[in-house]
């Protein structure tokens, strides 16, 4: 009833069953509260995910160079394109990070939106970038390229390692925080993993033949978009 006497279009007169207060009751008390909060655990995940990115790379060119090794180290030339391309990746892995793990004007995350262009948009933004004008190497780049499988199975290893560290640690910033568009948001946290992985997988190797790239560099954006899309909105939700 409304304070007028007149029954209320939206109201109900009858009271949830007790059963329910306990069921609730019962699932609050069960449920241990969060000993840090979501922010506190973004920014350790933002922090550690580049020191990551870096072991990996440094442990891979143990194994395959036997001497730490970038693409700089193998002879390519800095030039602008270098630096442009390079500055345009580091953009959008950033981009994606940003739009992942935001908390949003409401606090309930970046926007349907935002996440869906995301997940959408970096695998081919990505890929673009590698392809549309791969970059030169010198001849002693060149000639270490010789070694490299052109299917880039050492290089798929490599993105695959550094993009399930950092899904894992954008899941766990992120665990039991999502509770609305939970599957954008796990596709846009693996799309943001795996913008991180071709990041790294840039900065290691020179390849210019394509079909190393695609496999090696944009293949691992797309698994790990999908992967997020699949395994991570159950871990999101509260």
């Amino acid at each position: 009833m409304t304070d007028r006497g007149l029954p209320s279009r939206f109201g109900s007169e009858l009271a949830p069953p007790e059963e329910l207060f306990f069921k609730v009751r019962s699932a609050v008390a069960a449920t241990p509260a969060p000993k840090t909060t979501t922010r506190l655990r973004v920014i350790v995940a933002t922090a550690v995910v580049p020191l990551l990115a870096a072991a990996v790379l440094l442990v891979a060119s143990h194994f395959v160079y036997h001497q730490p090794a970038l693409r700089i180290h193998e002879g390519t030339p800095v030039t602008v394109h270098l630096v442009i391309v390079l500055l345009l990746i580091v953009g959008l892995t950033l981009s994606a990070t940003l739009i992942a793990l935001g908390r949003g004007e409401r606090g309930l995350g970046s926007s349907v939106v935002a996440l869906f262009l995301a997940a959408v948009l970096v695998t081919p933004i990505y890929a673009v970038l590698m392809l549309l004008d791969p970059l030169e190497v010198s001849q002693a780049a060149a000639a270490s390229l010789a070694t490299l499988s052109p299917w880039a199975p050492r290089c798929f290893t490599v993105s695959a390692a550094v993009g399930l560290l950092v899904l894992l640690s954008f899941t766990a910033a992120l665990r039991r925080s999502a509770p609305v568009a939970s599957r954008l948001r796990g596709a846009a946290v693996g799309a943001a993993a795996g913008a991180w992985a071709g990041l790294s997988v840039f900065m290691y190797c020179p390849a210019t033949e394509y079909h190393h790239l695609l496999v090696g560099h944009v293949l691992p954006i797309a698994a790990l978009t999908l992967l997020g899309l699949a395994a991570i909105p159950r871990a999101l939700r509260p």
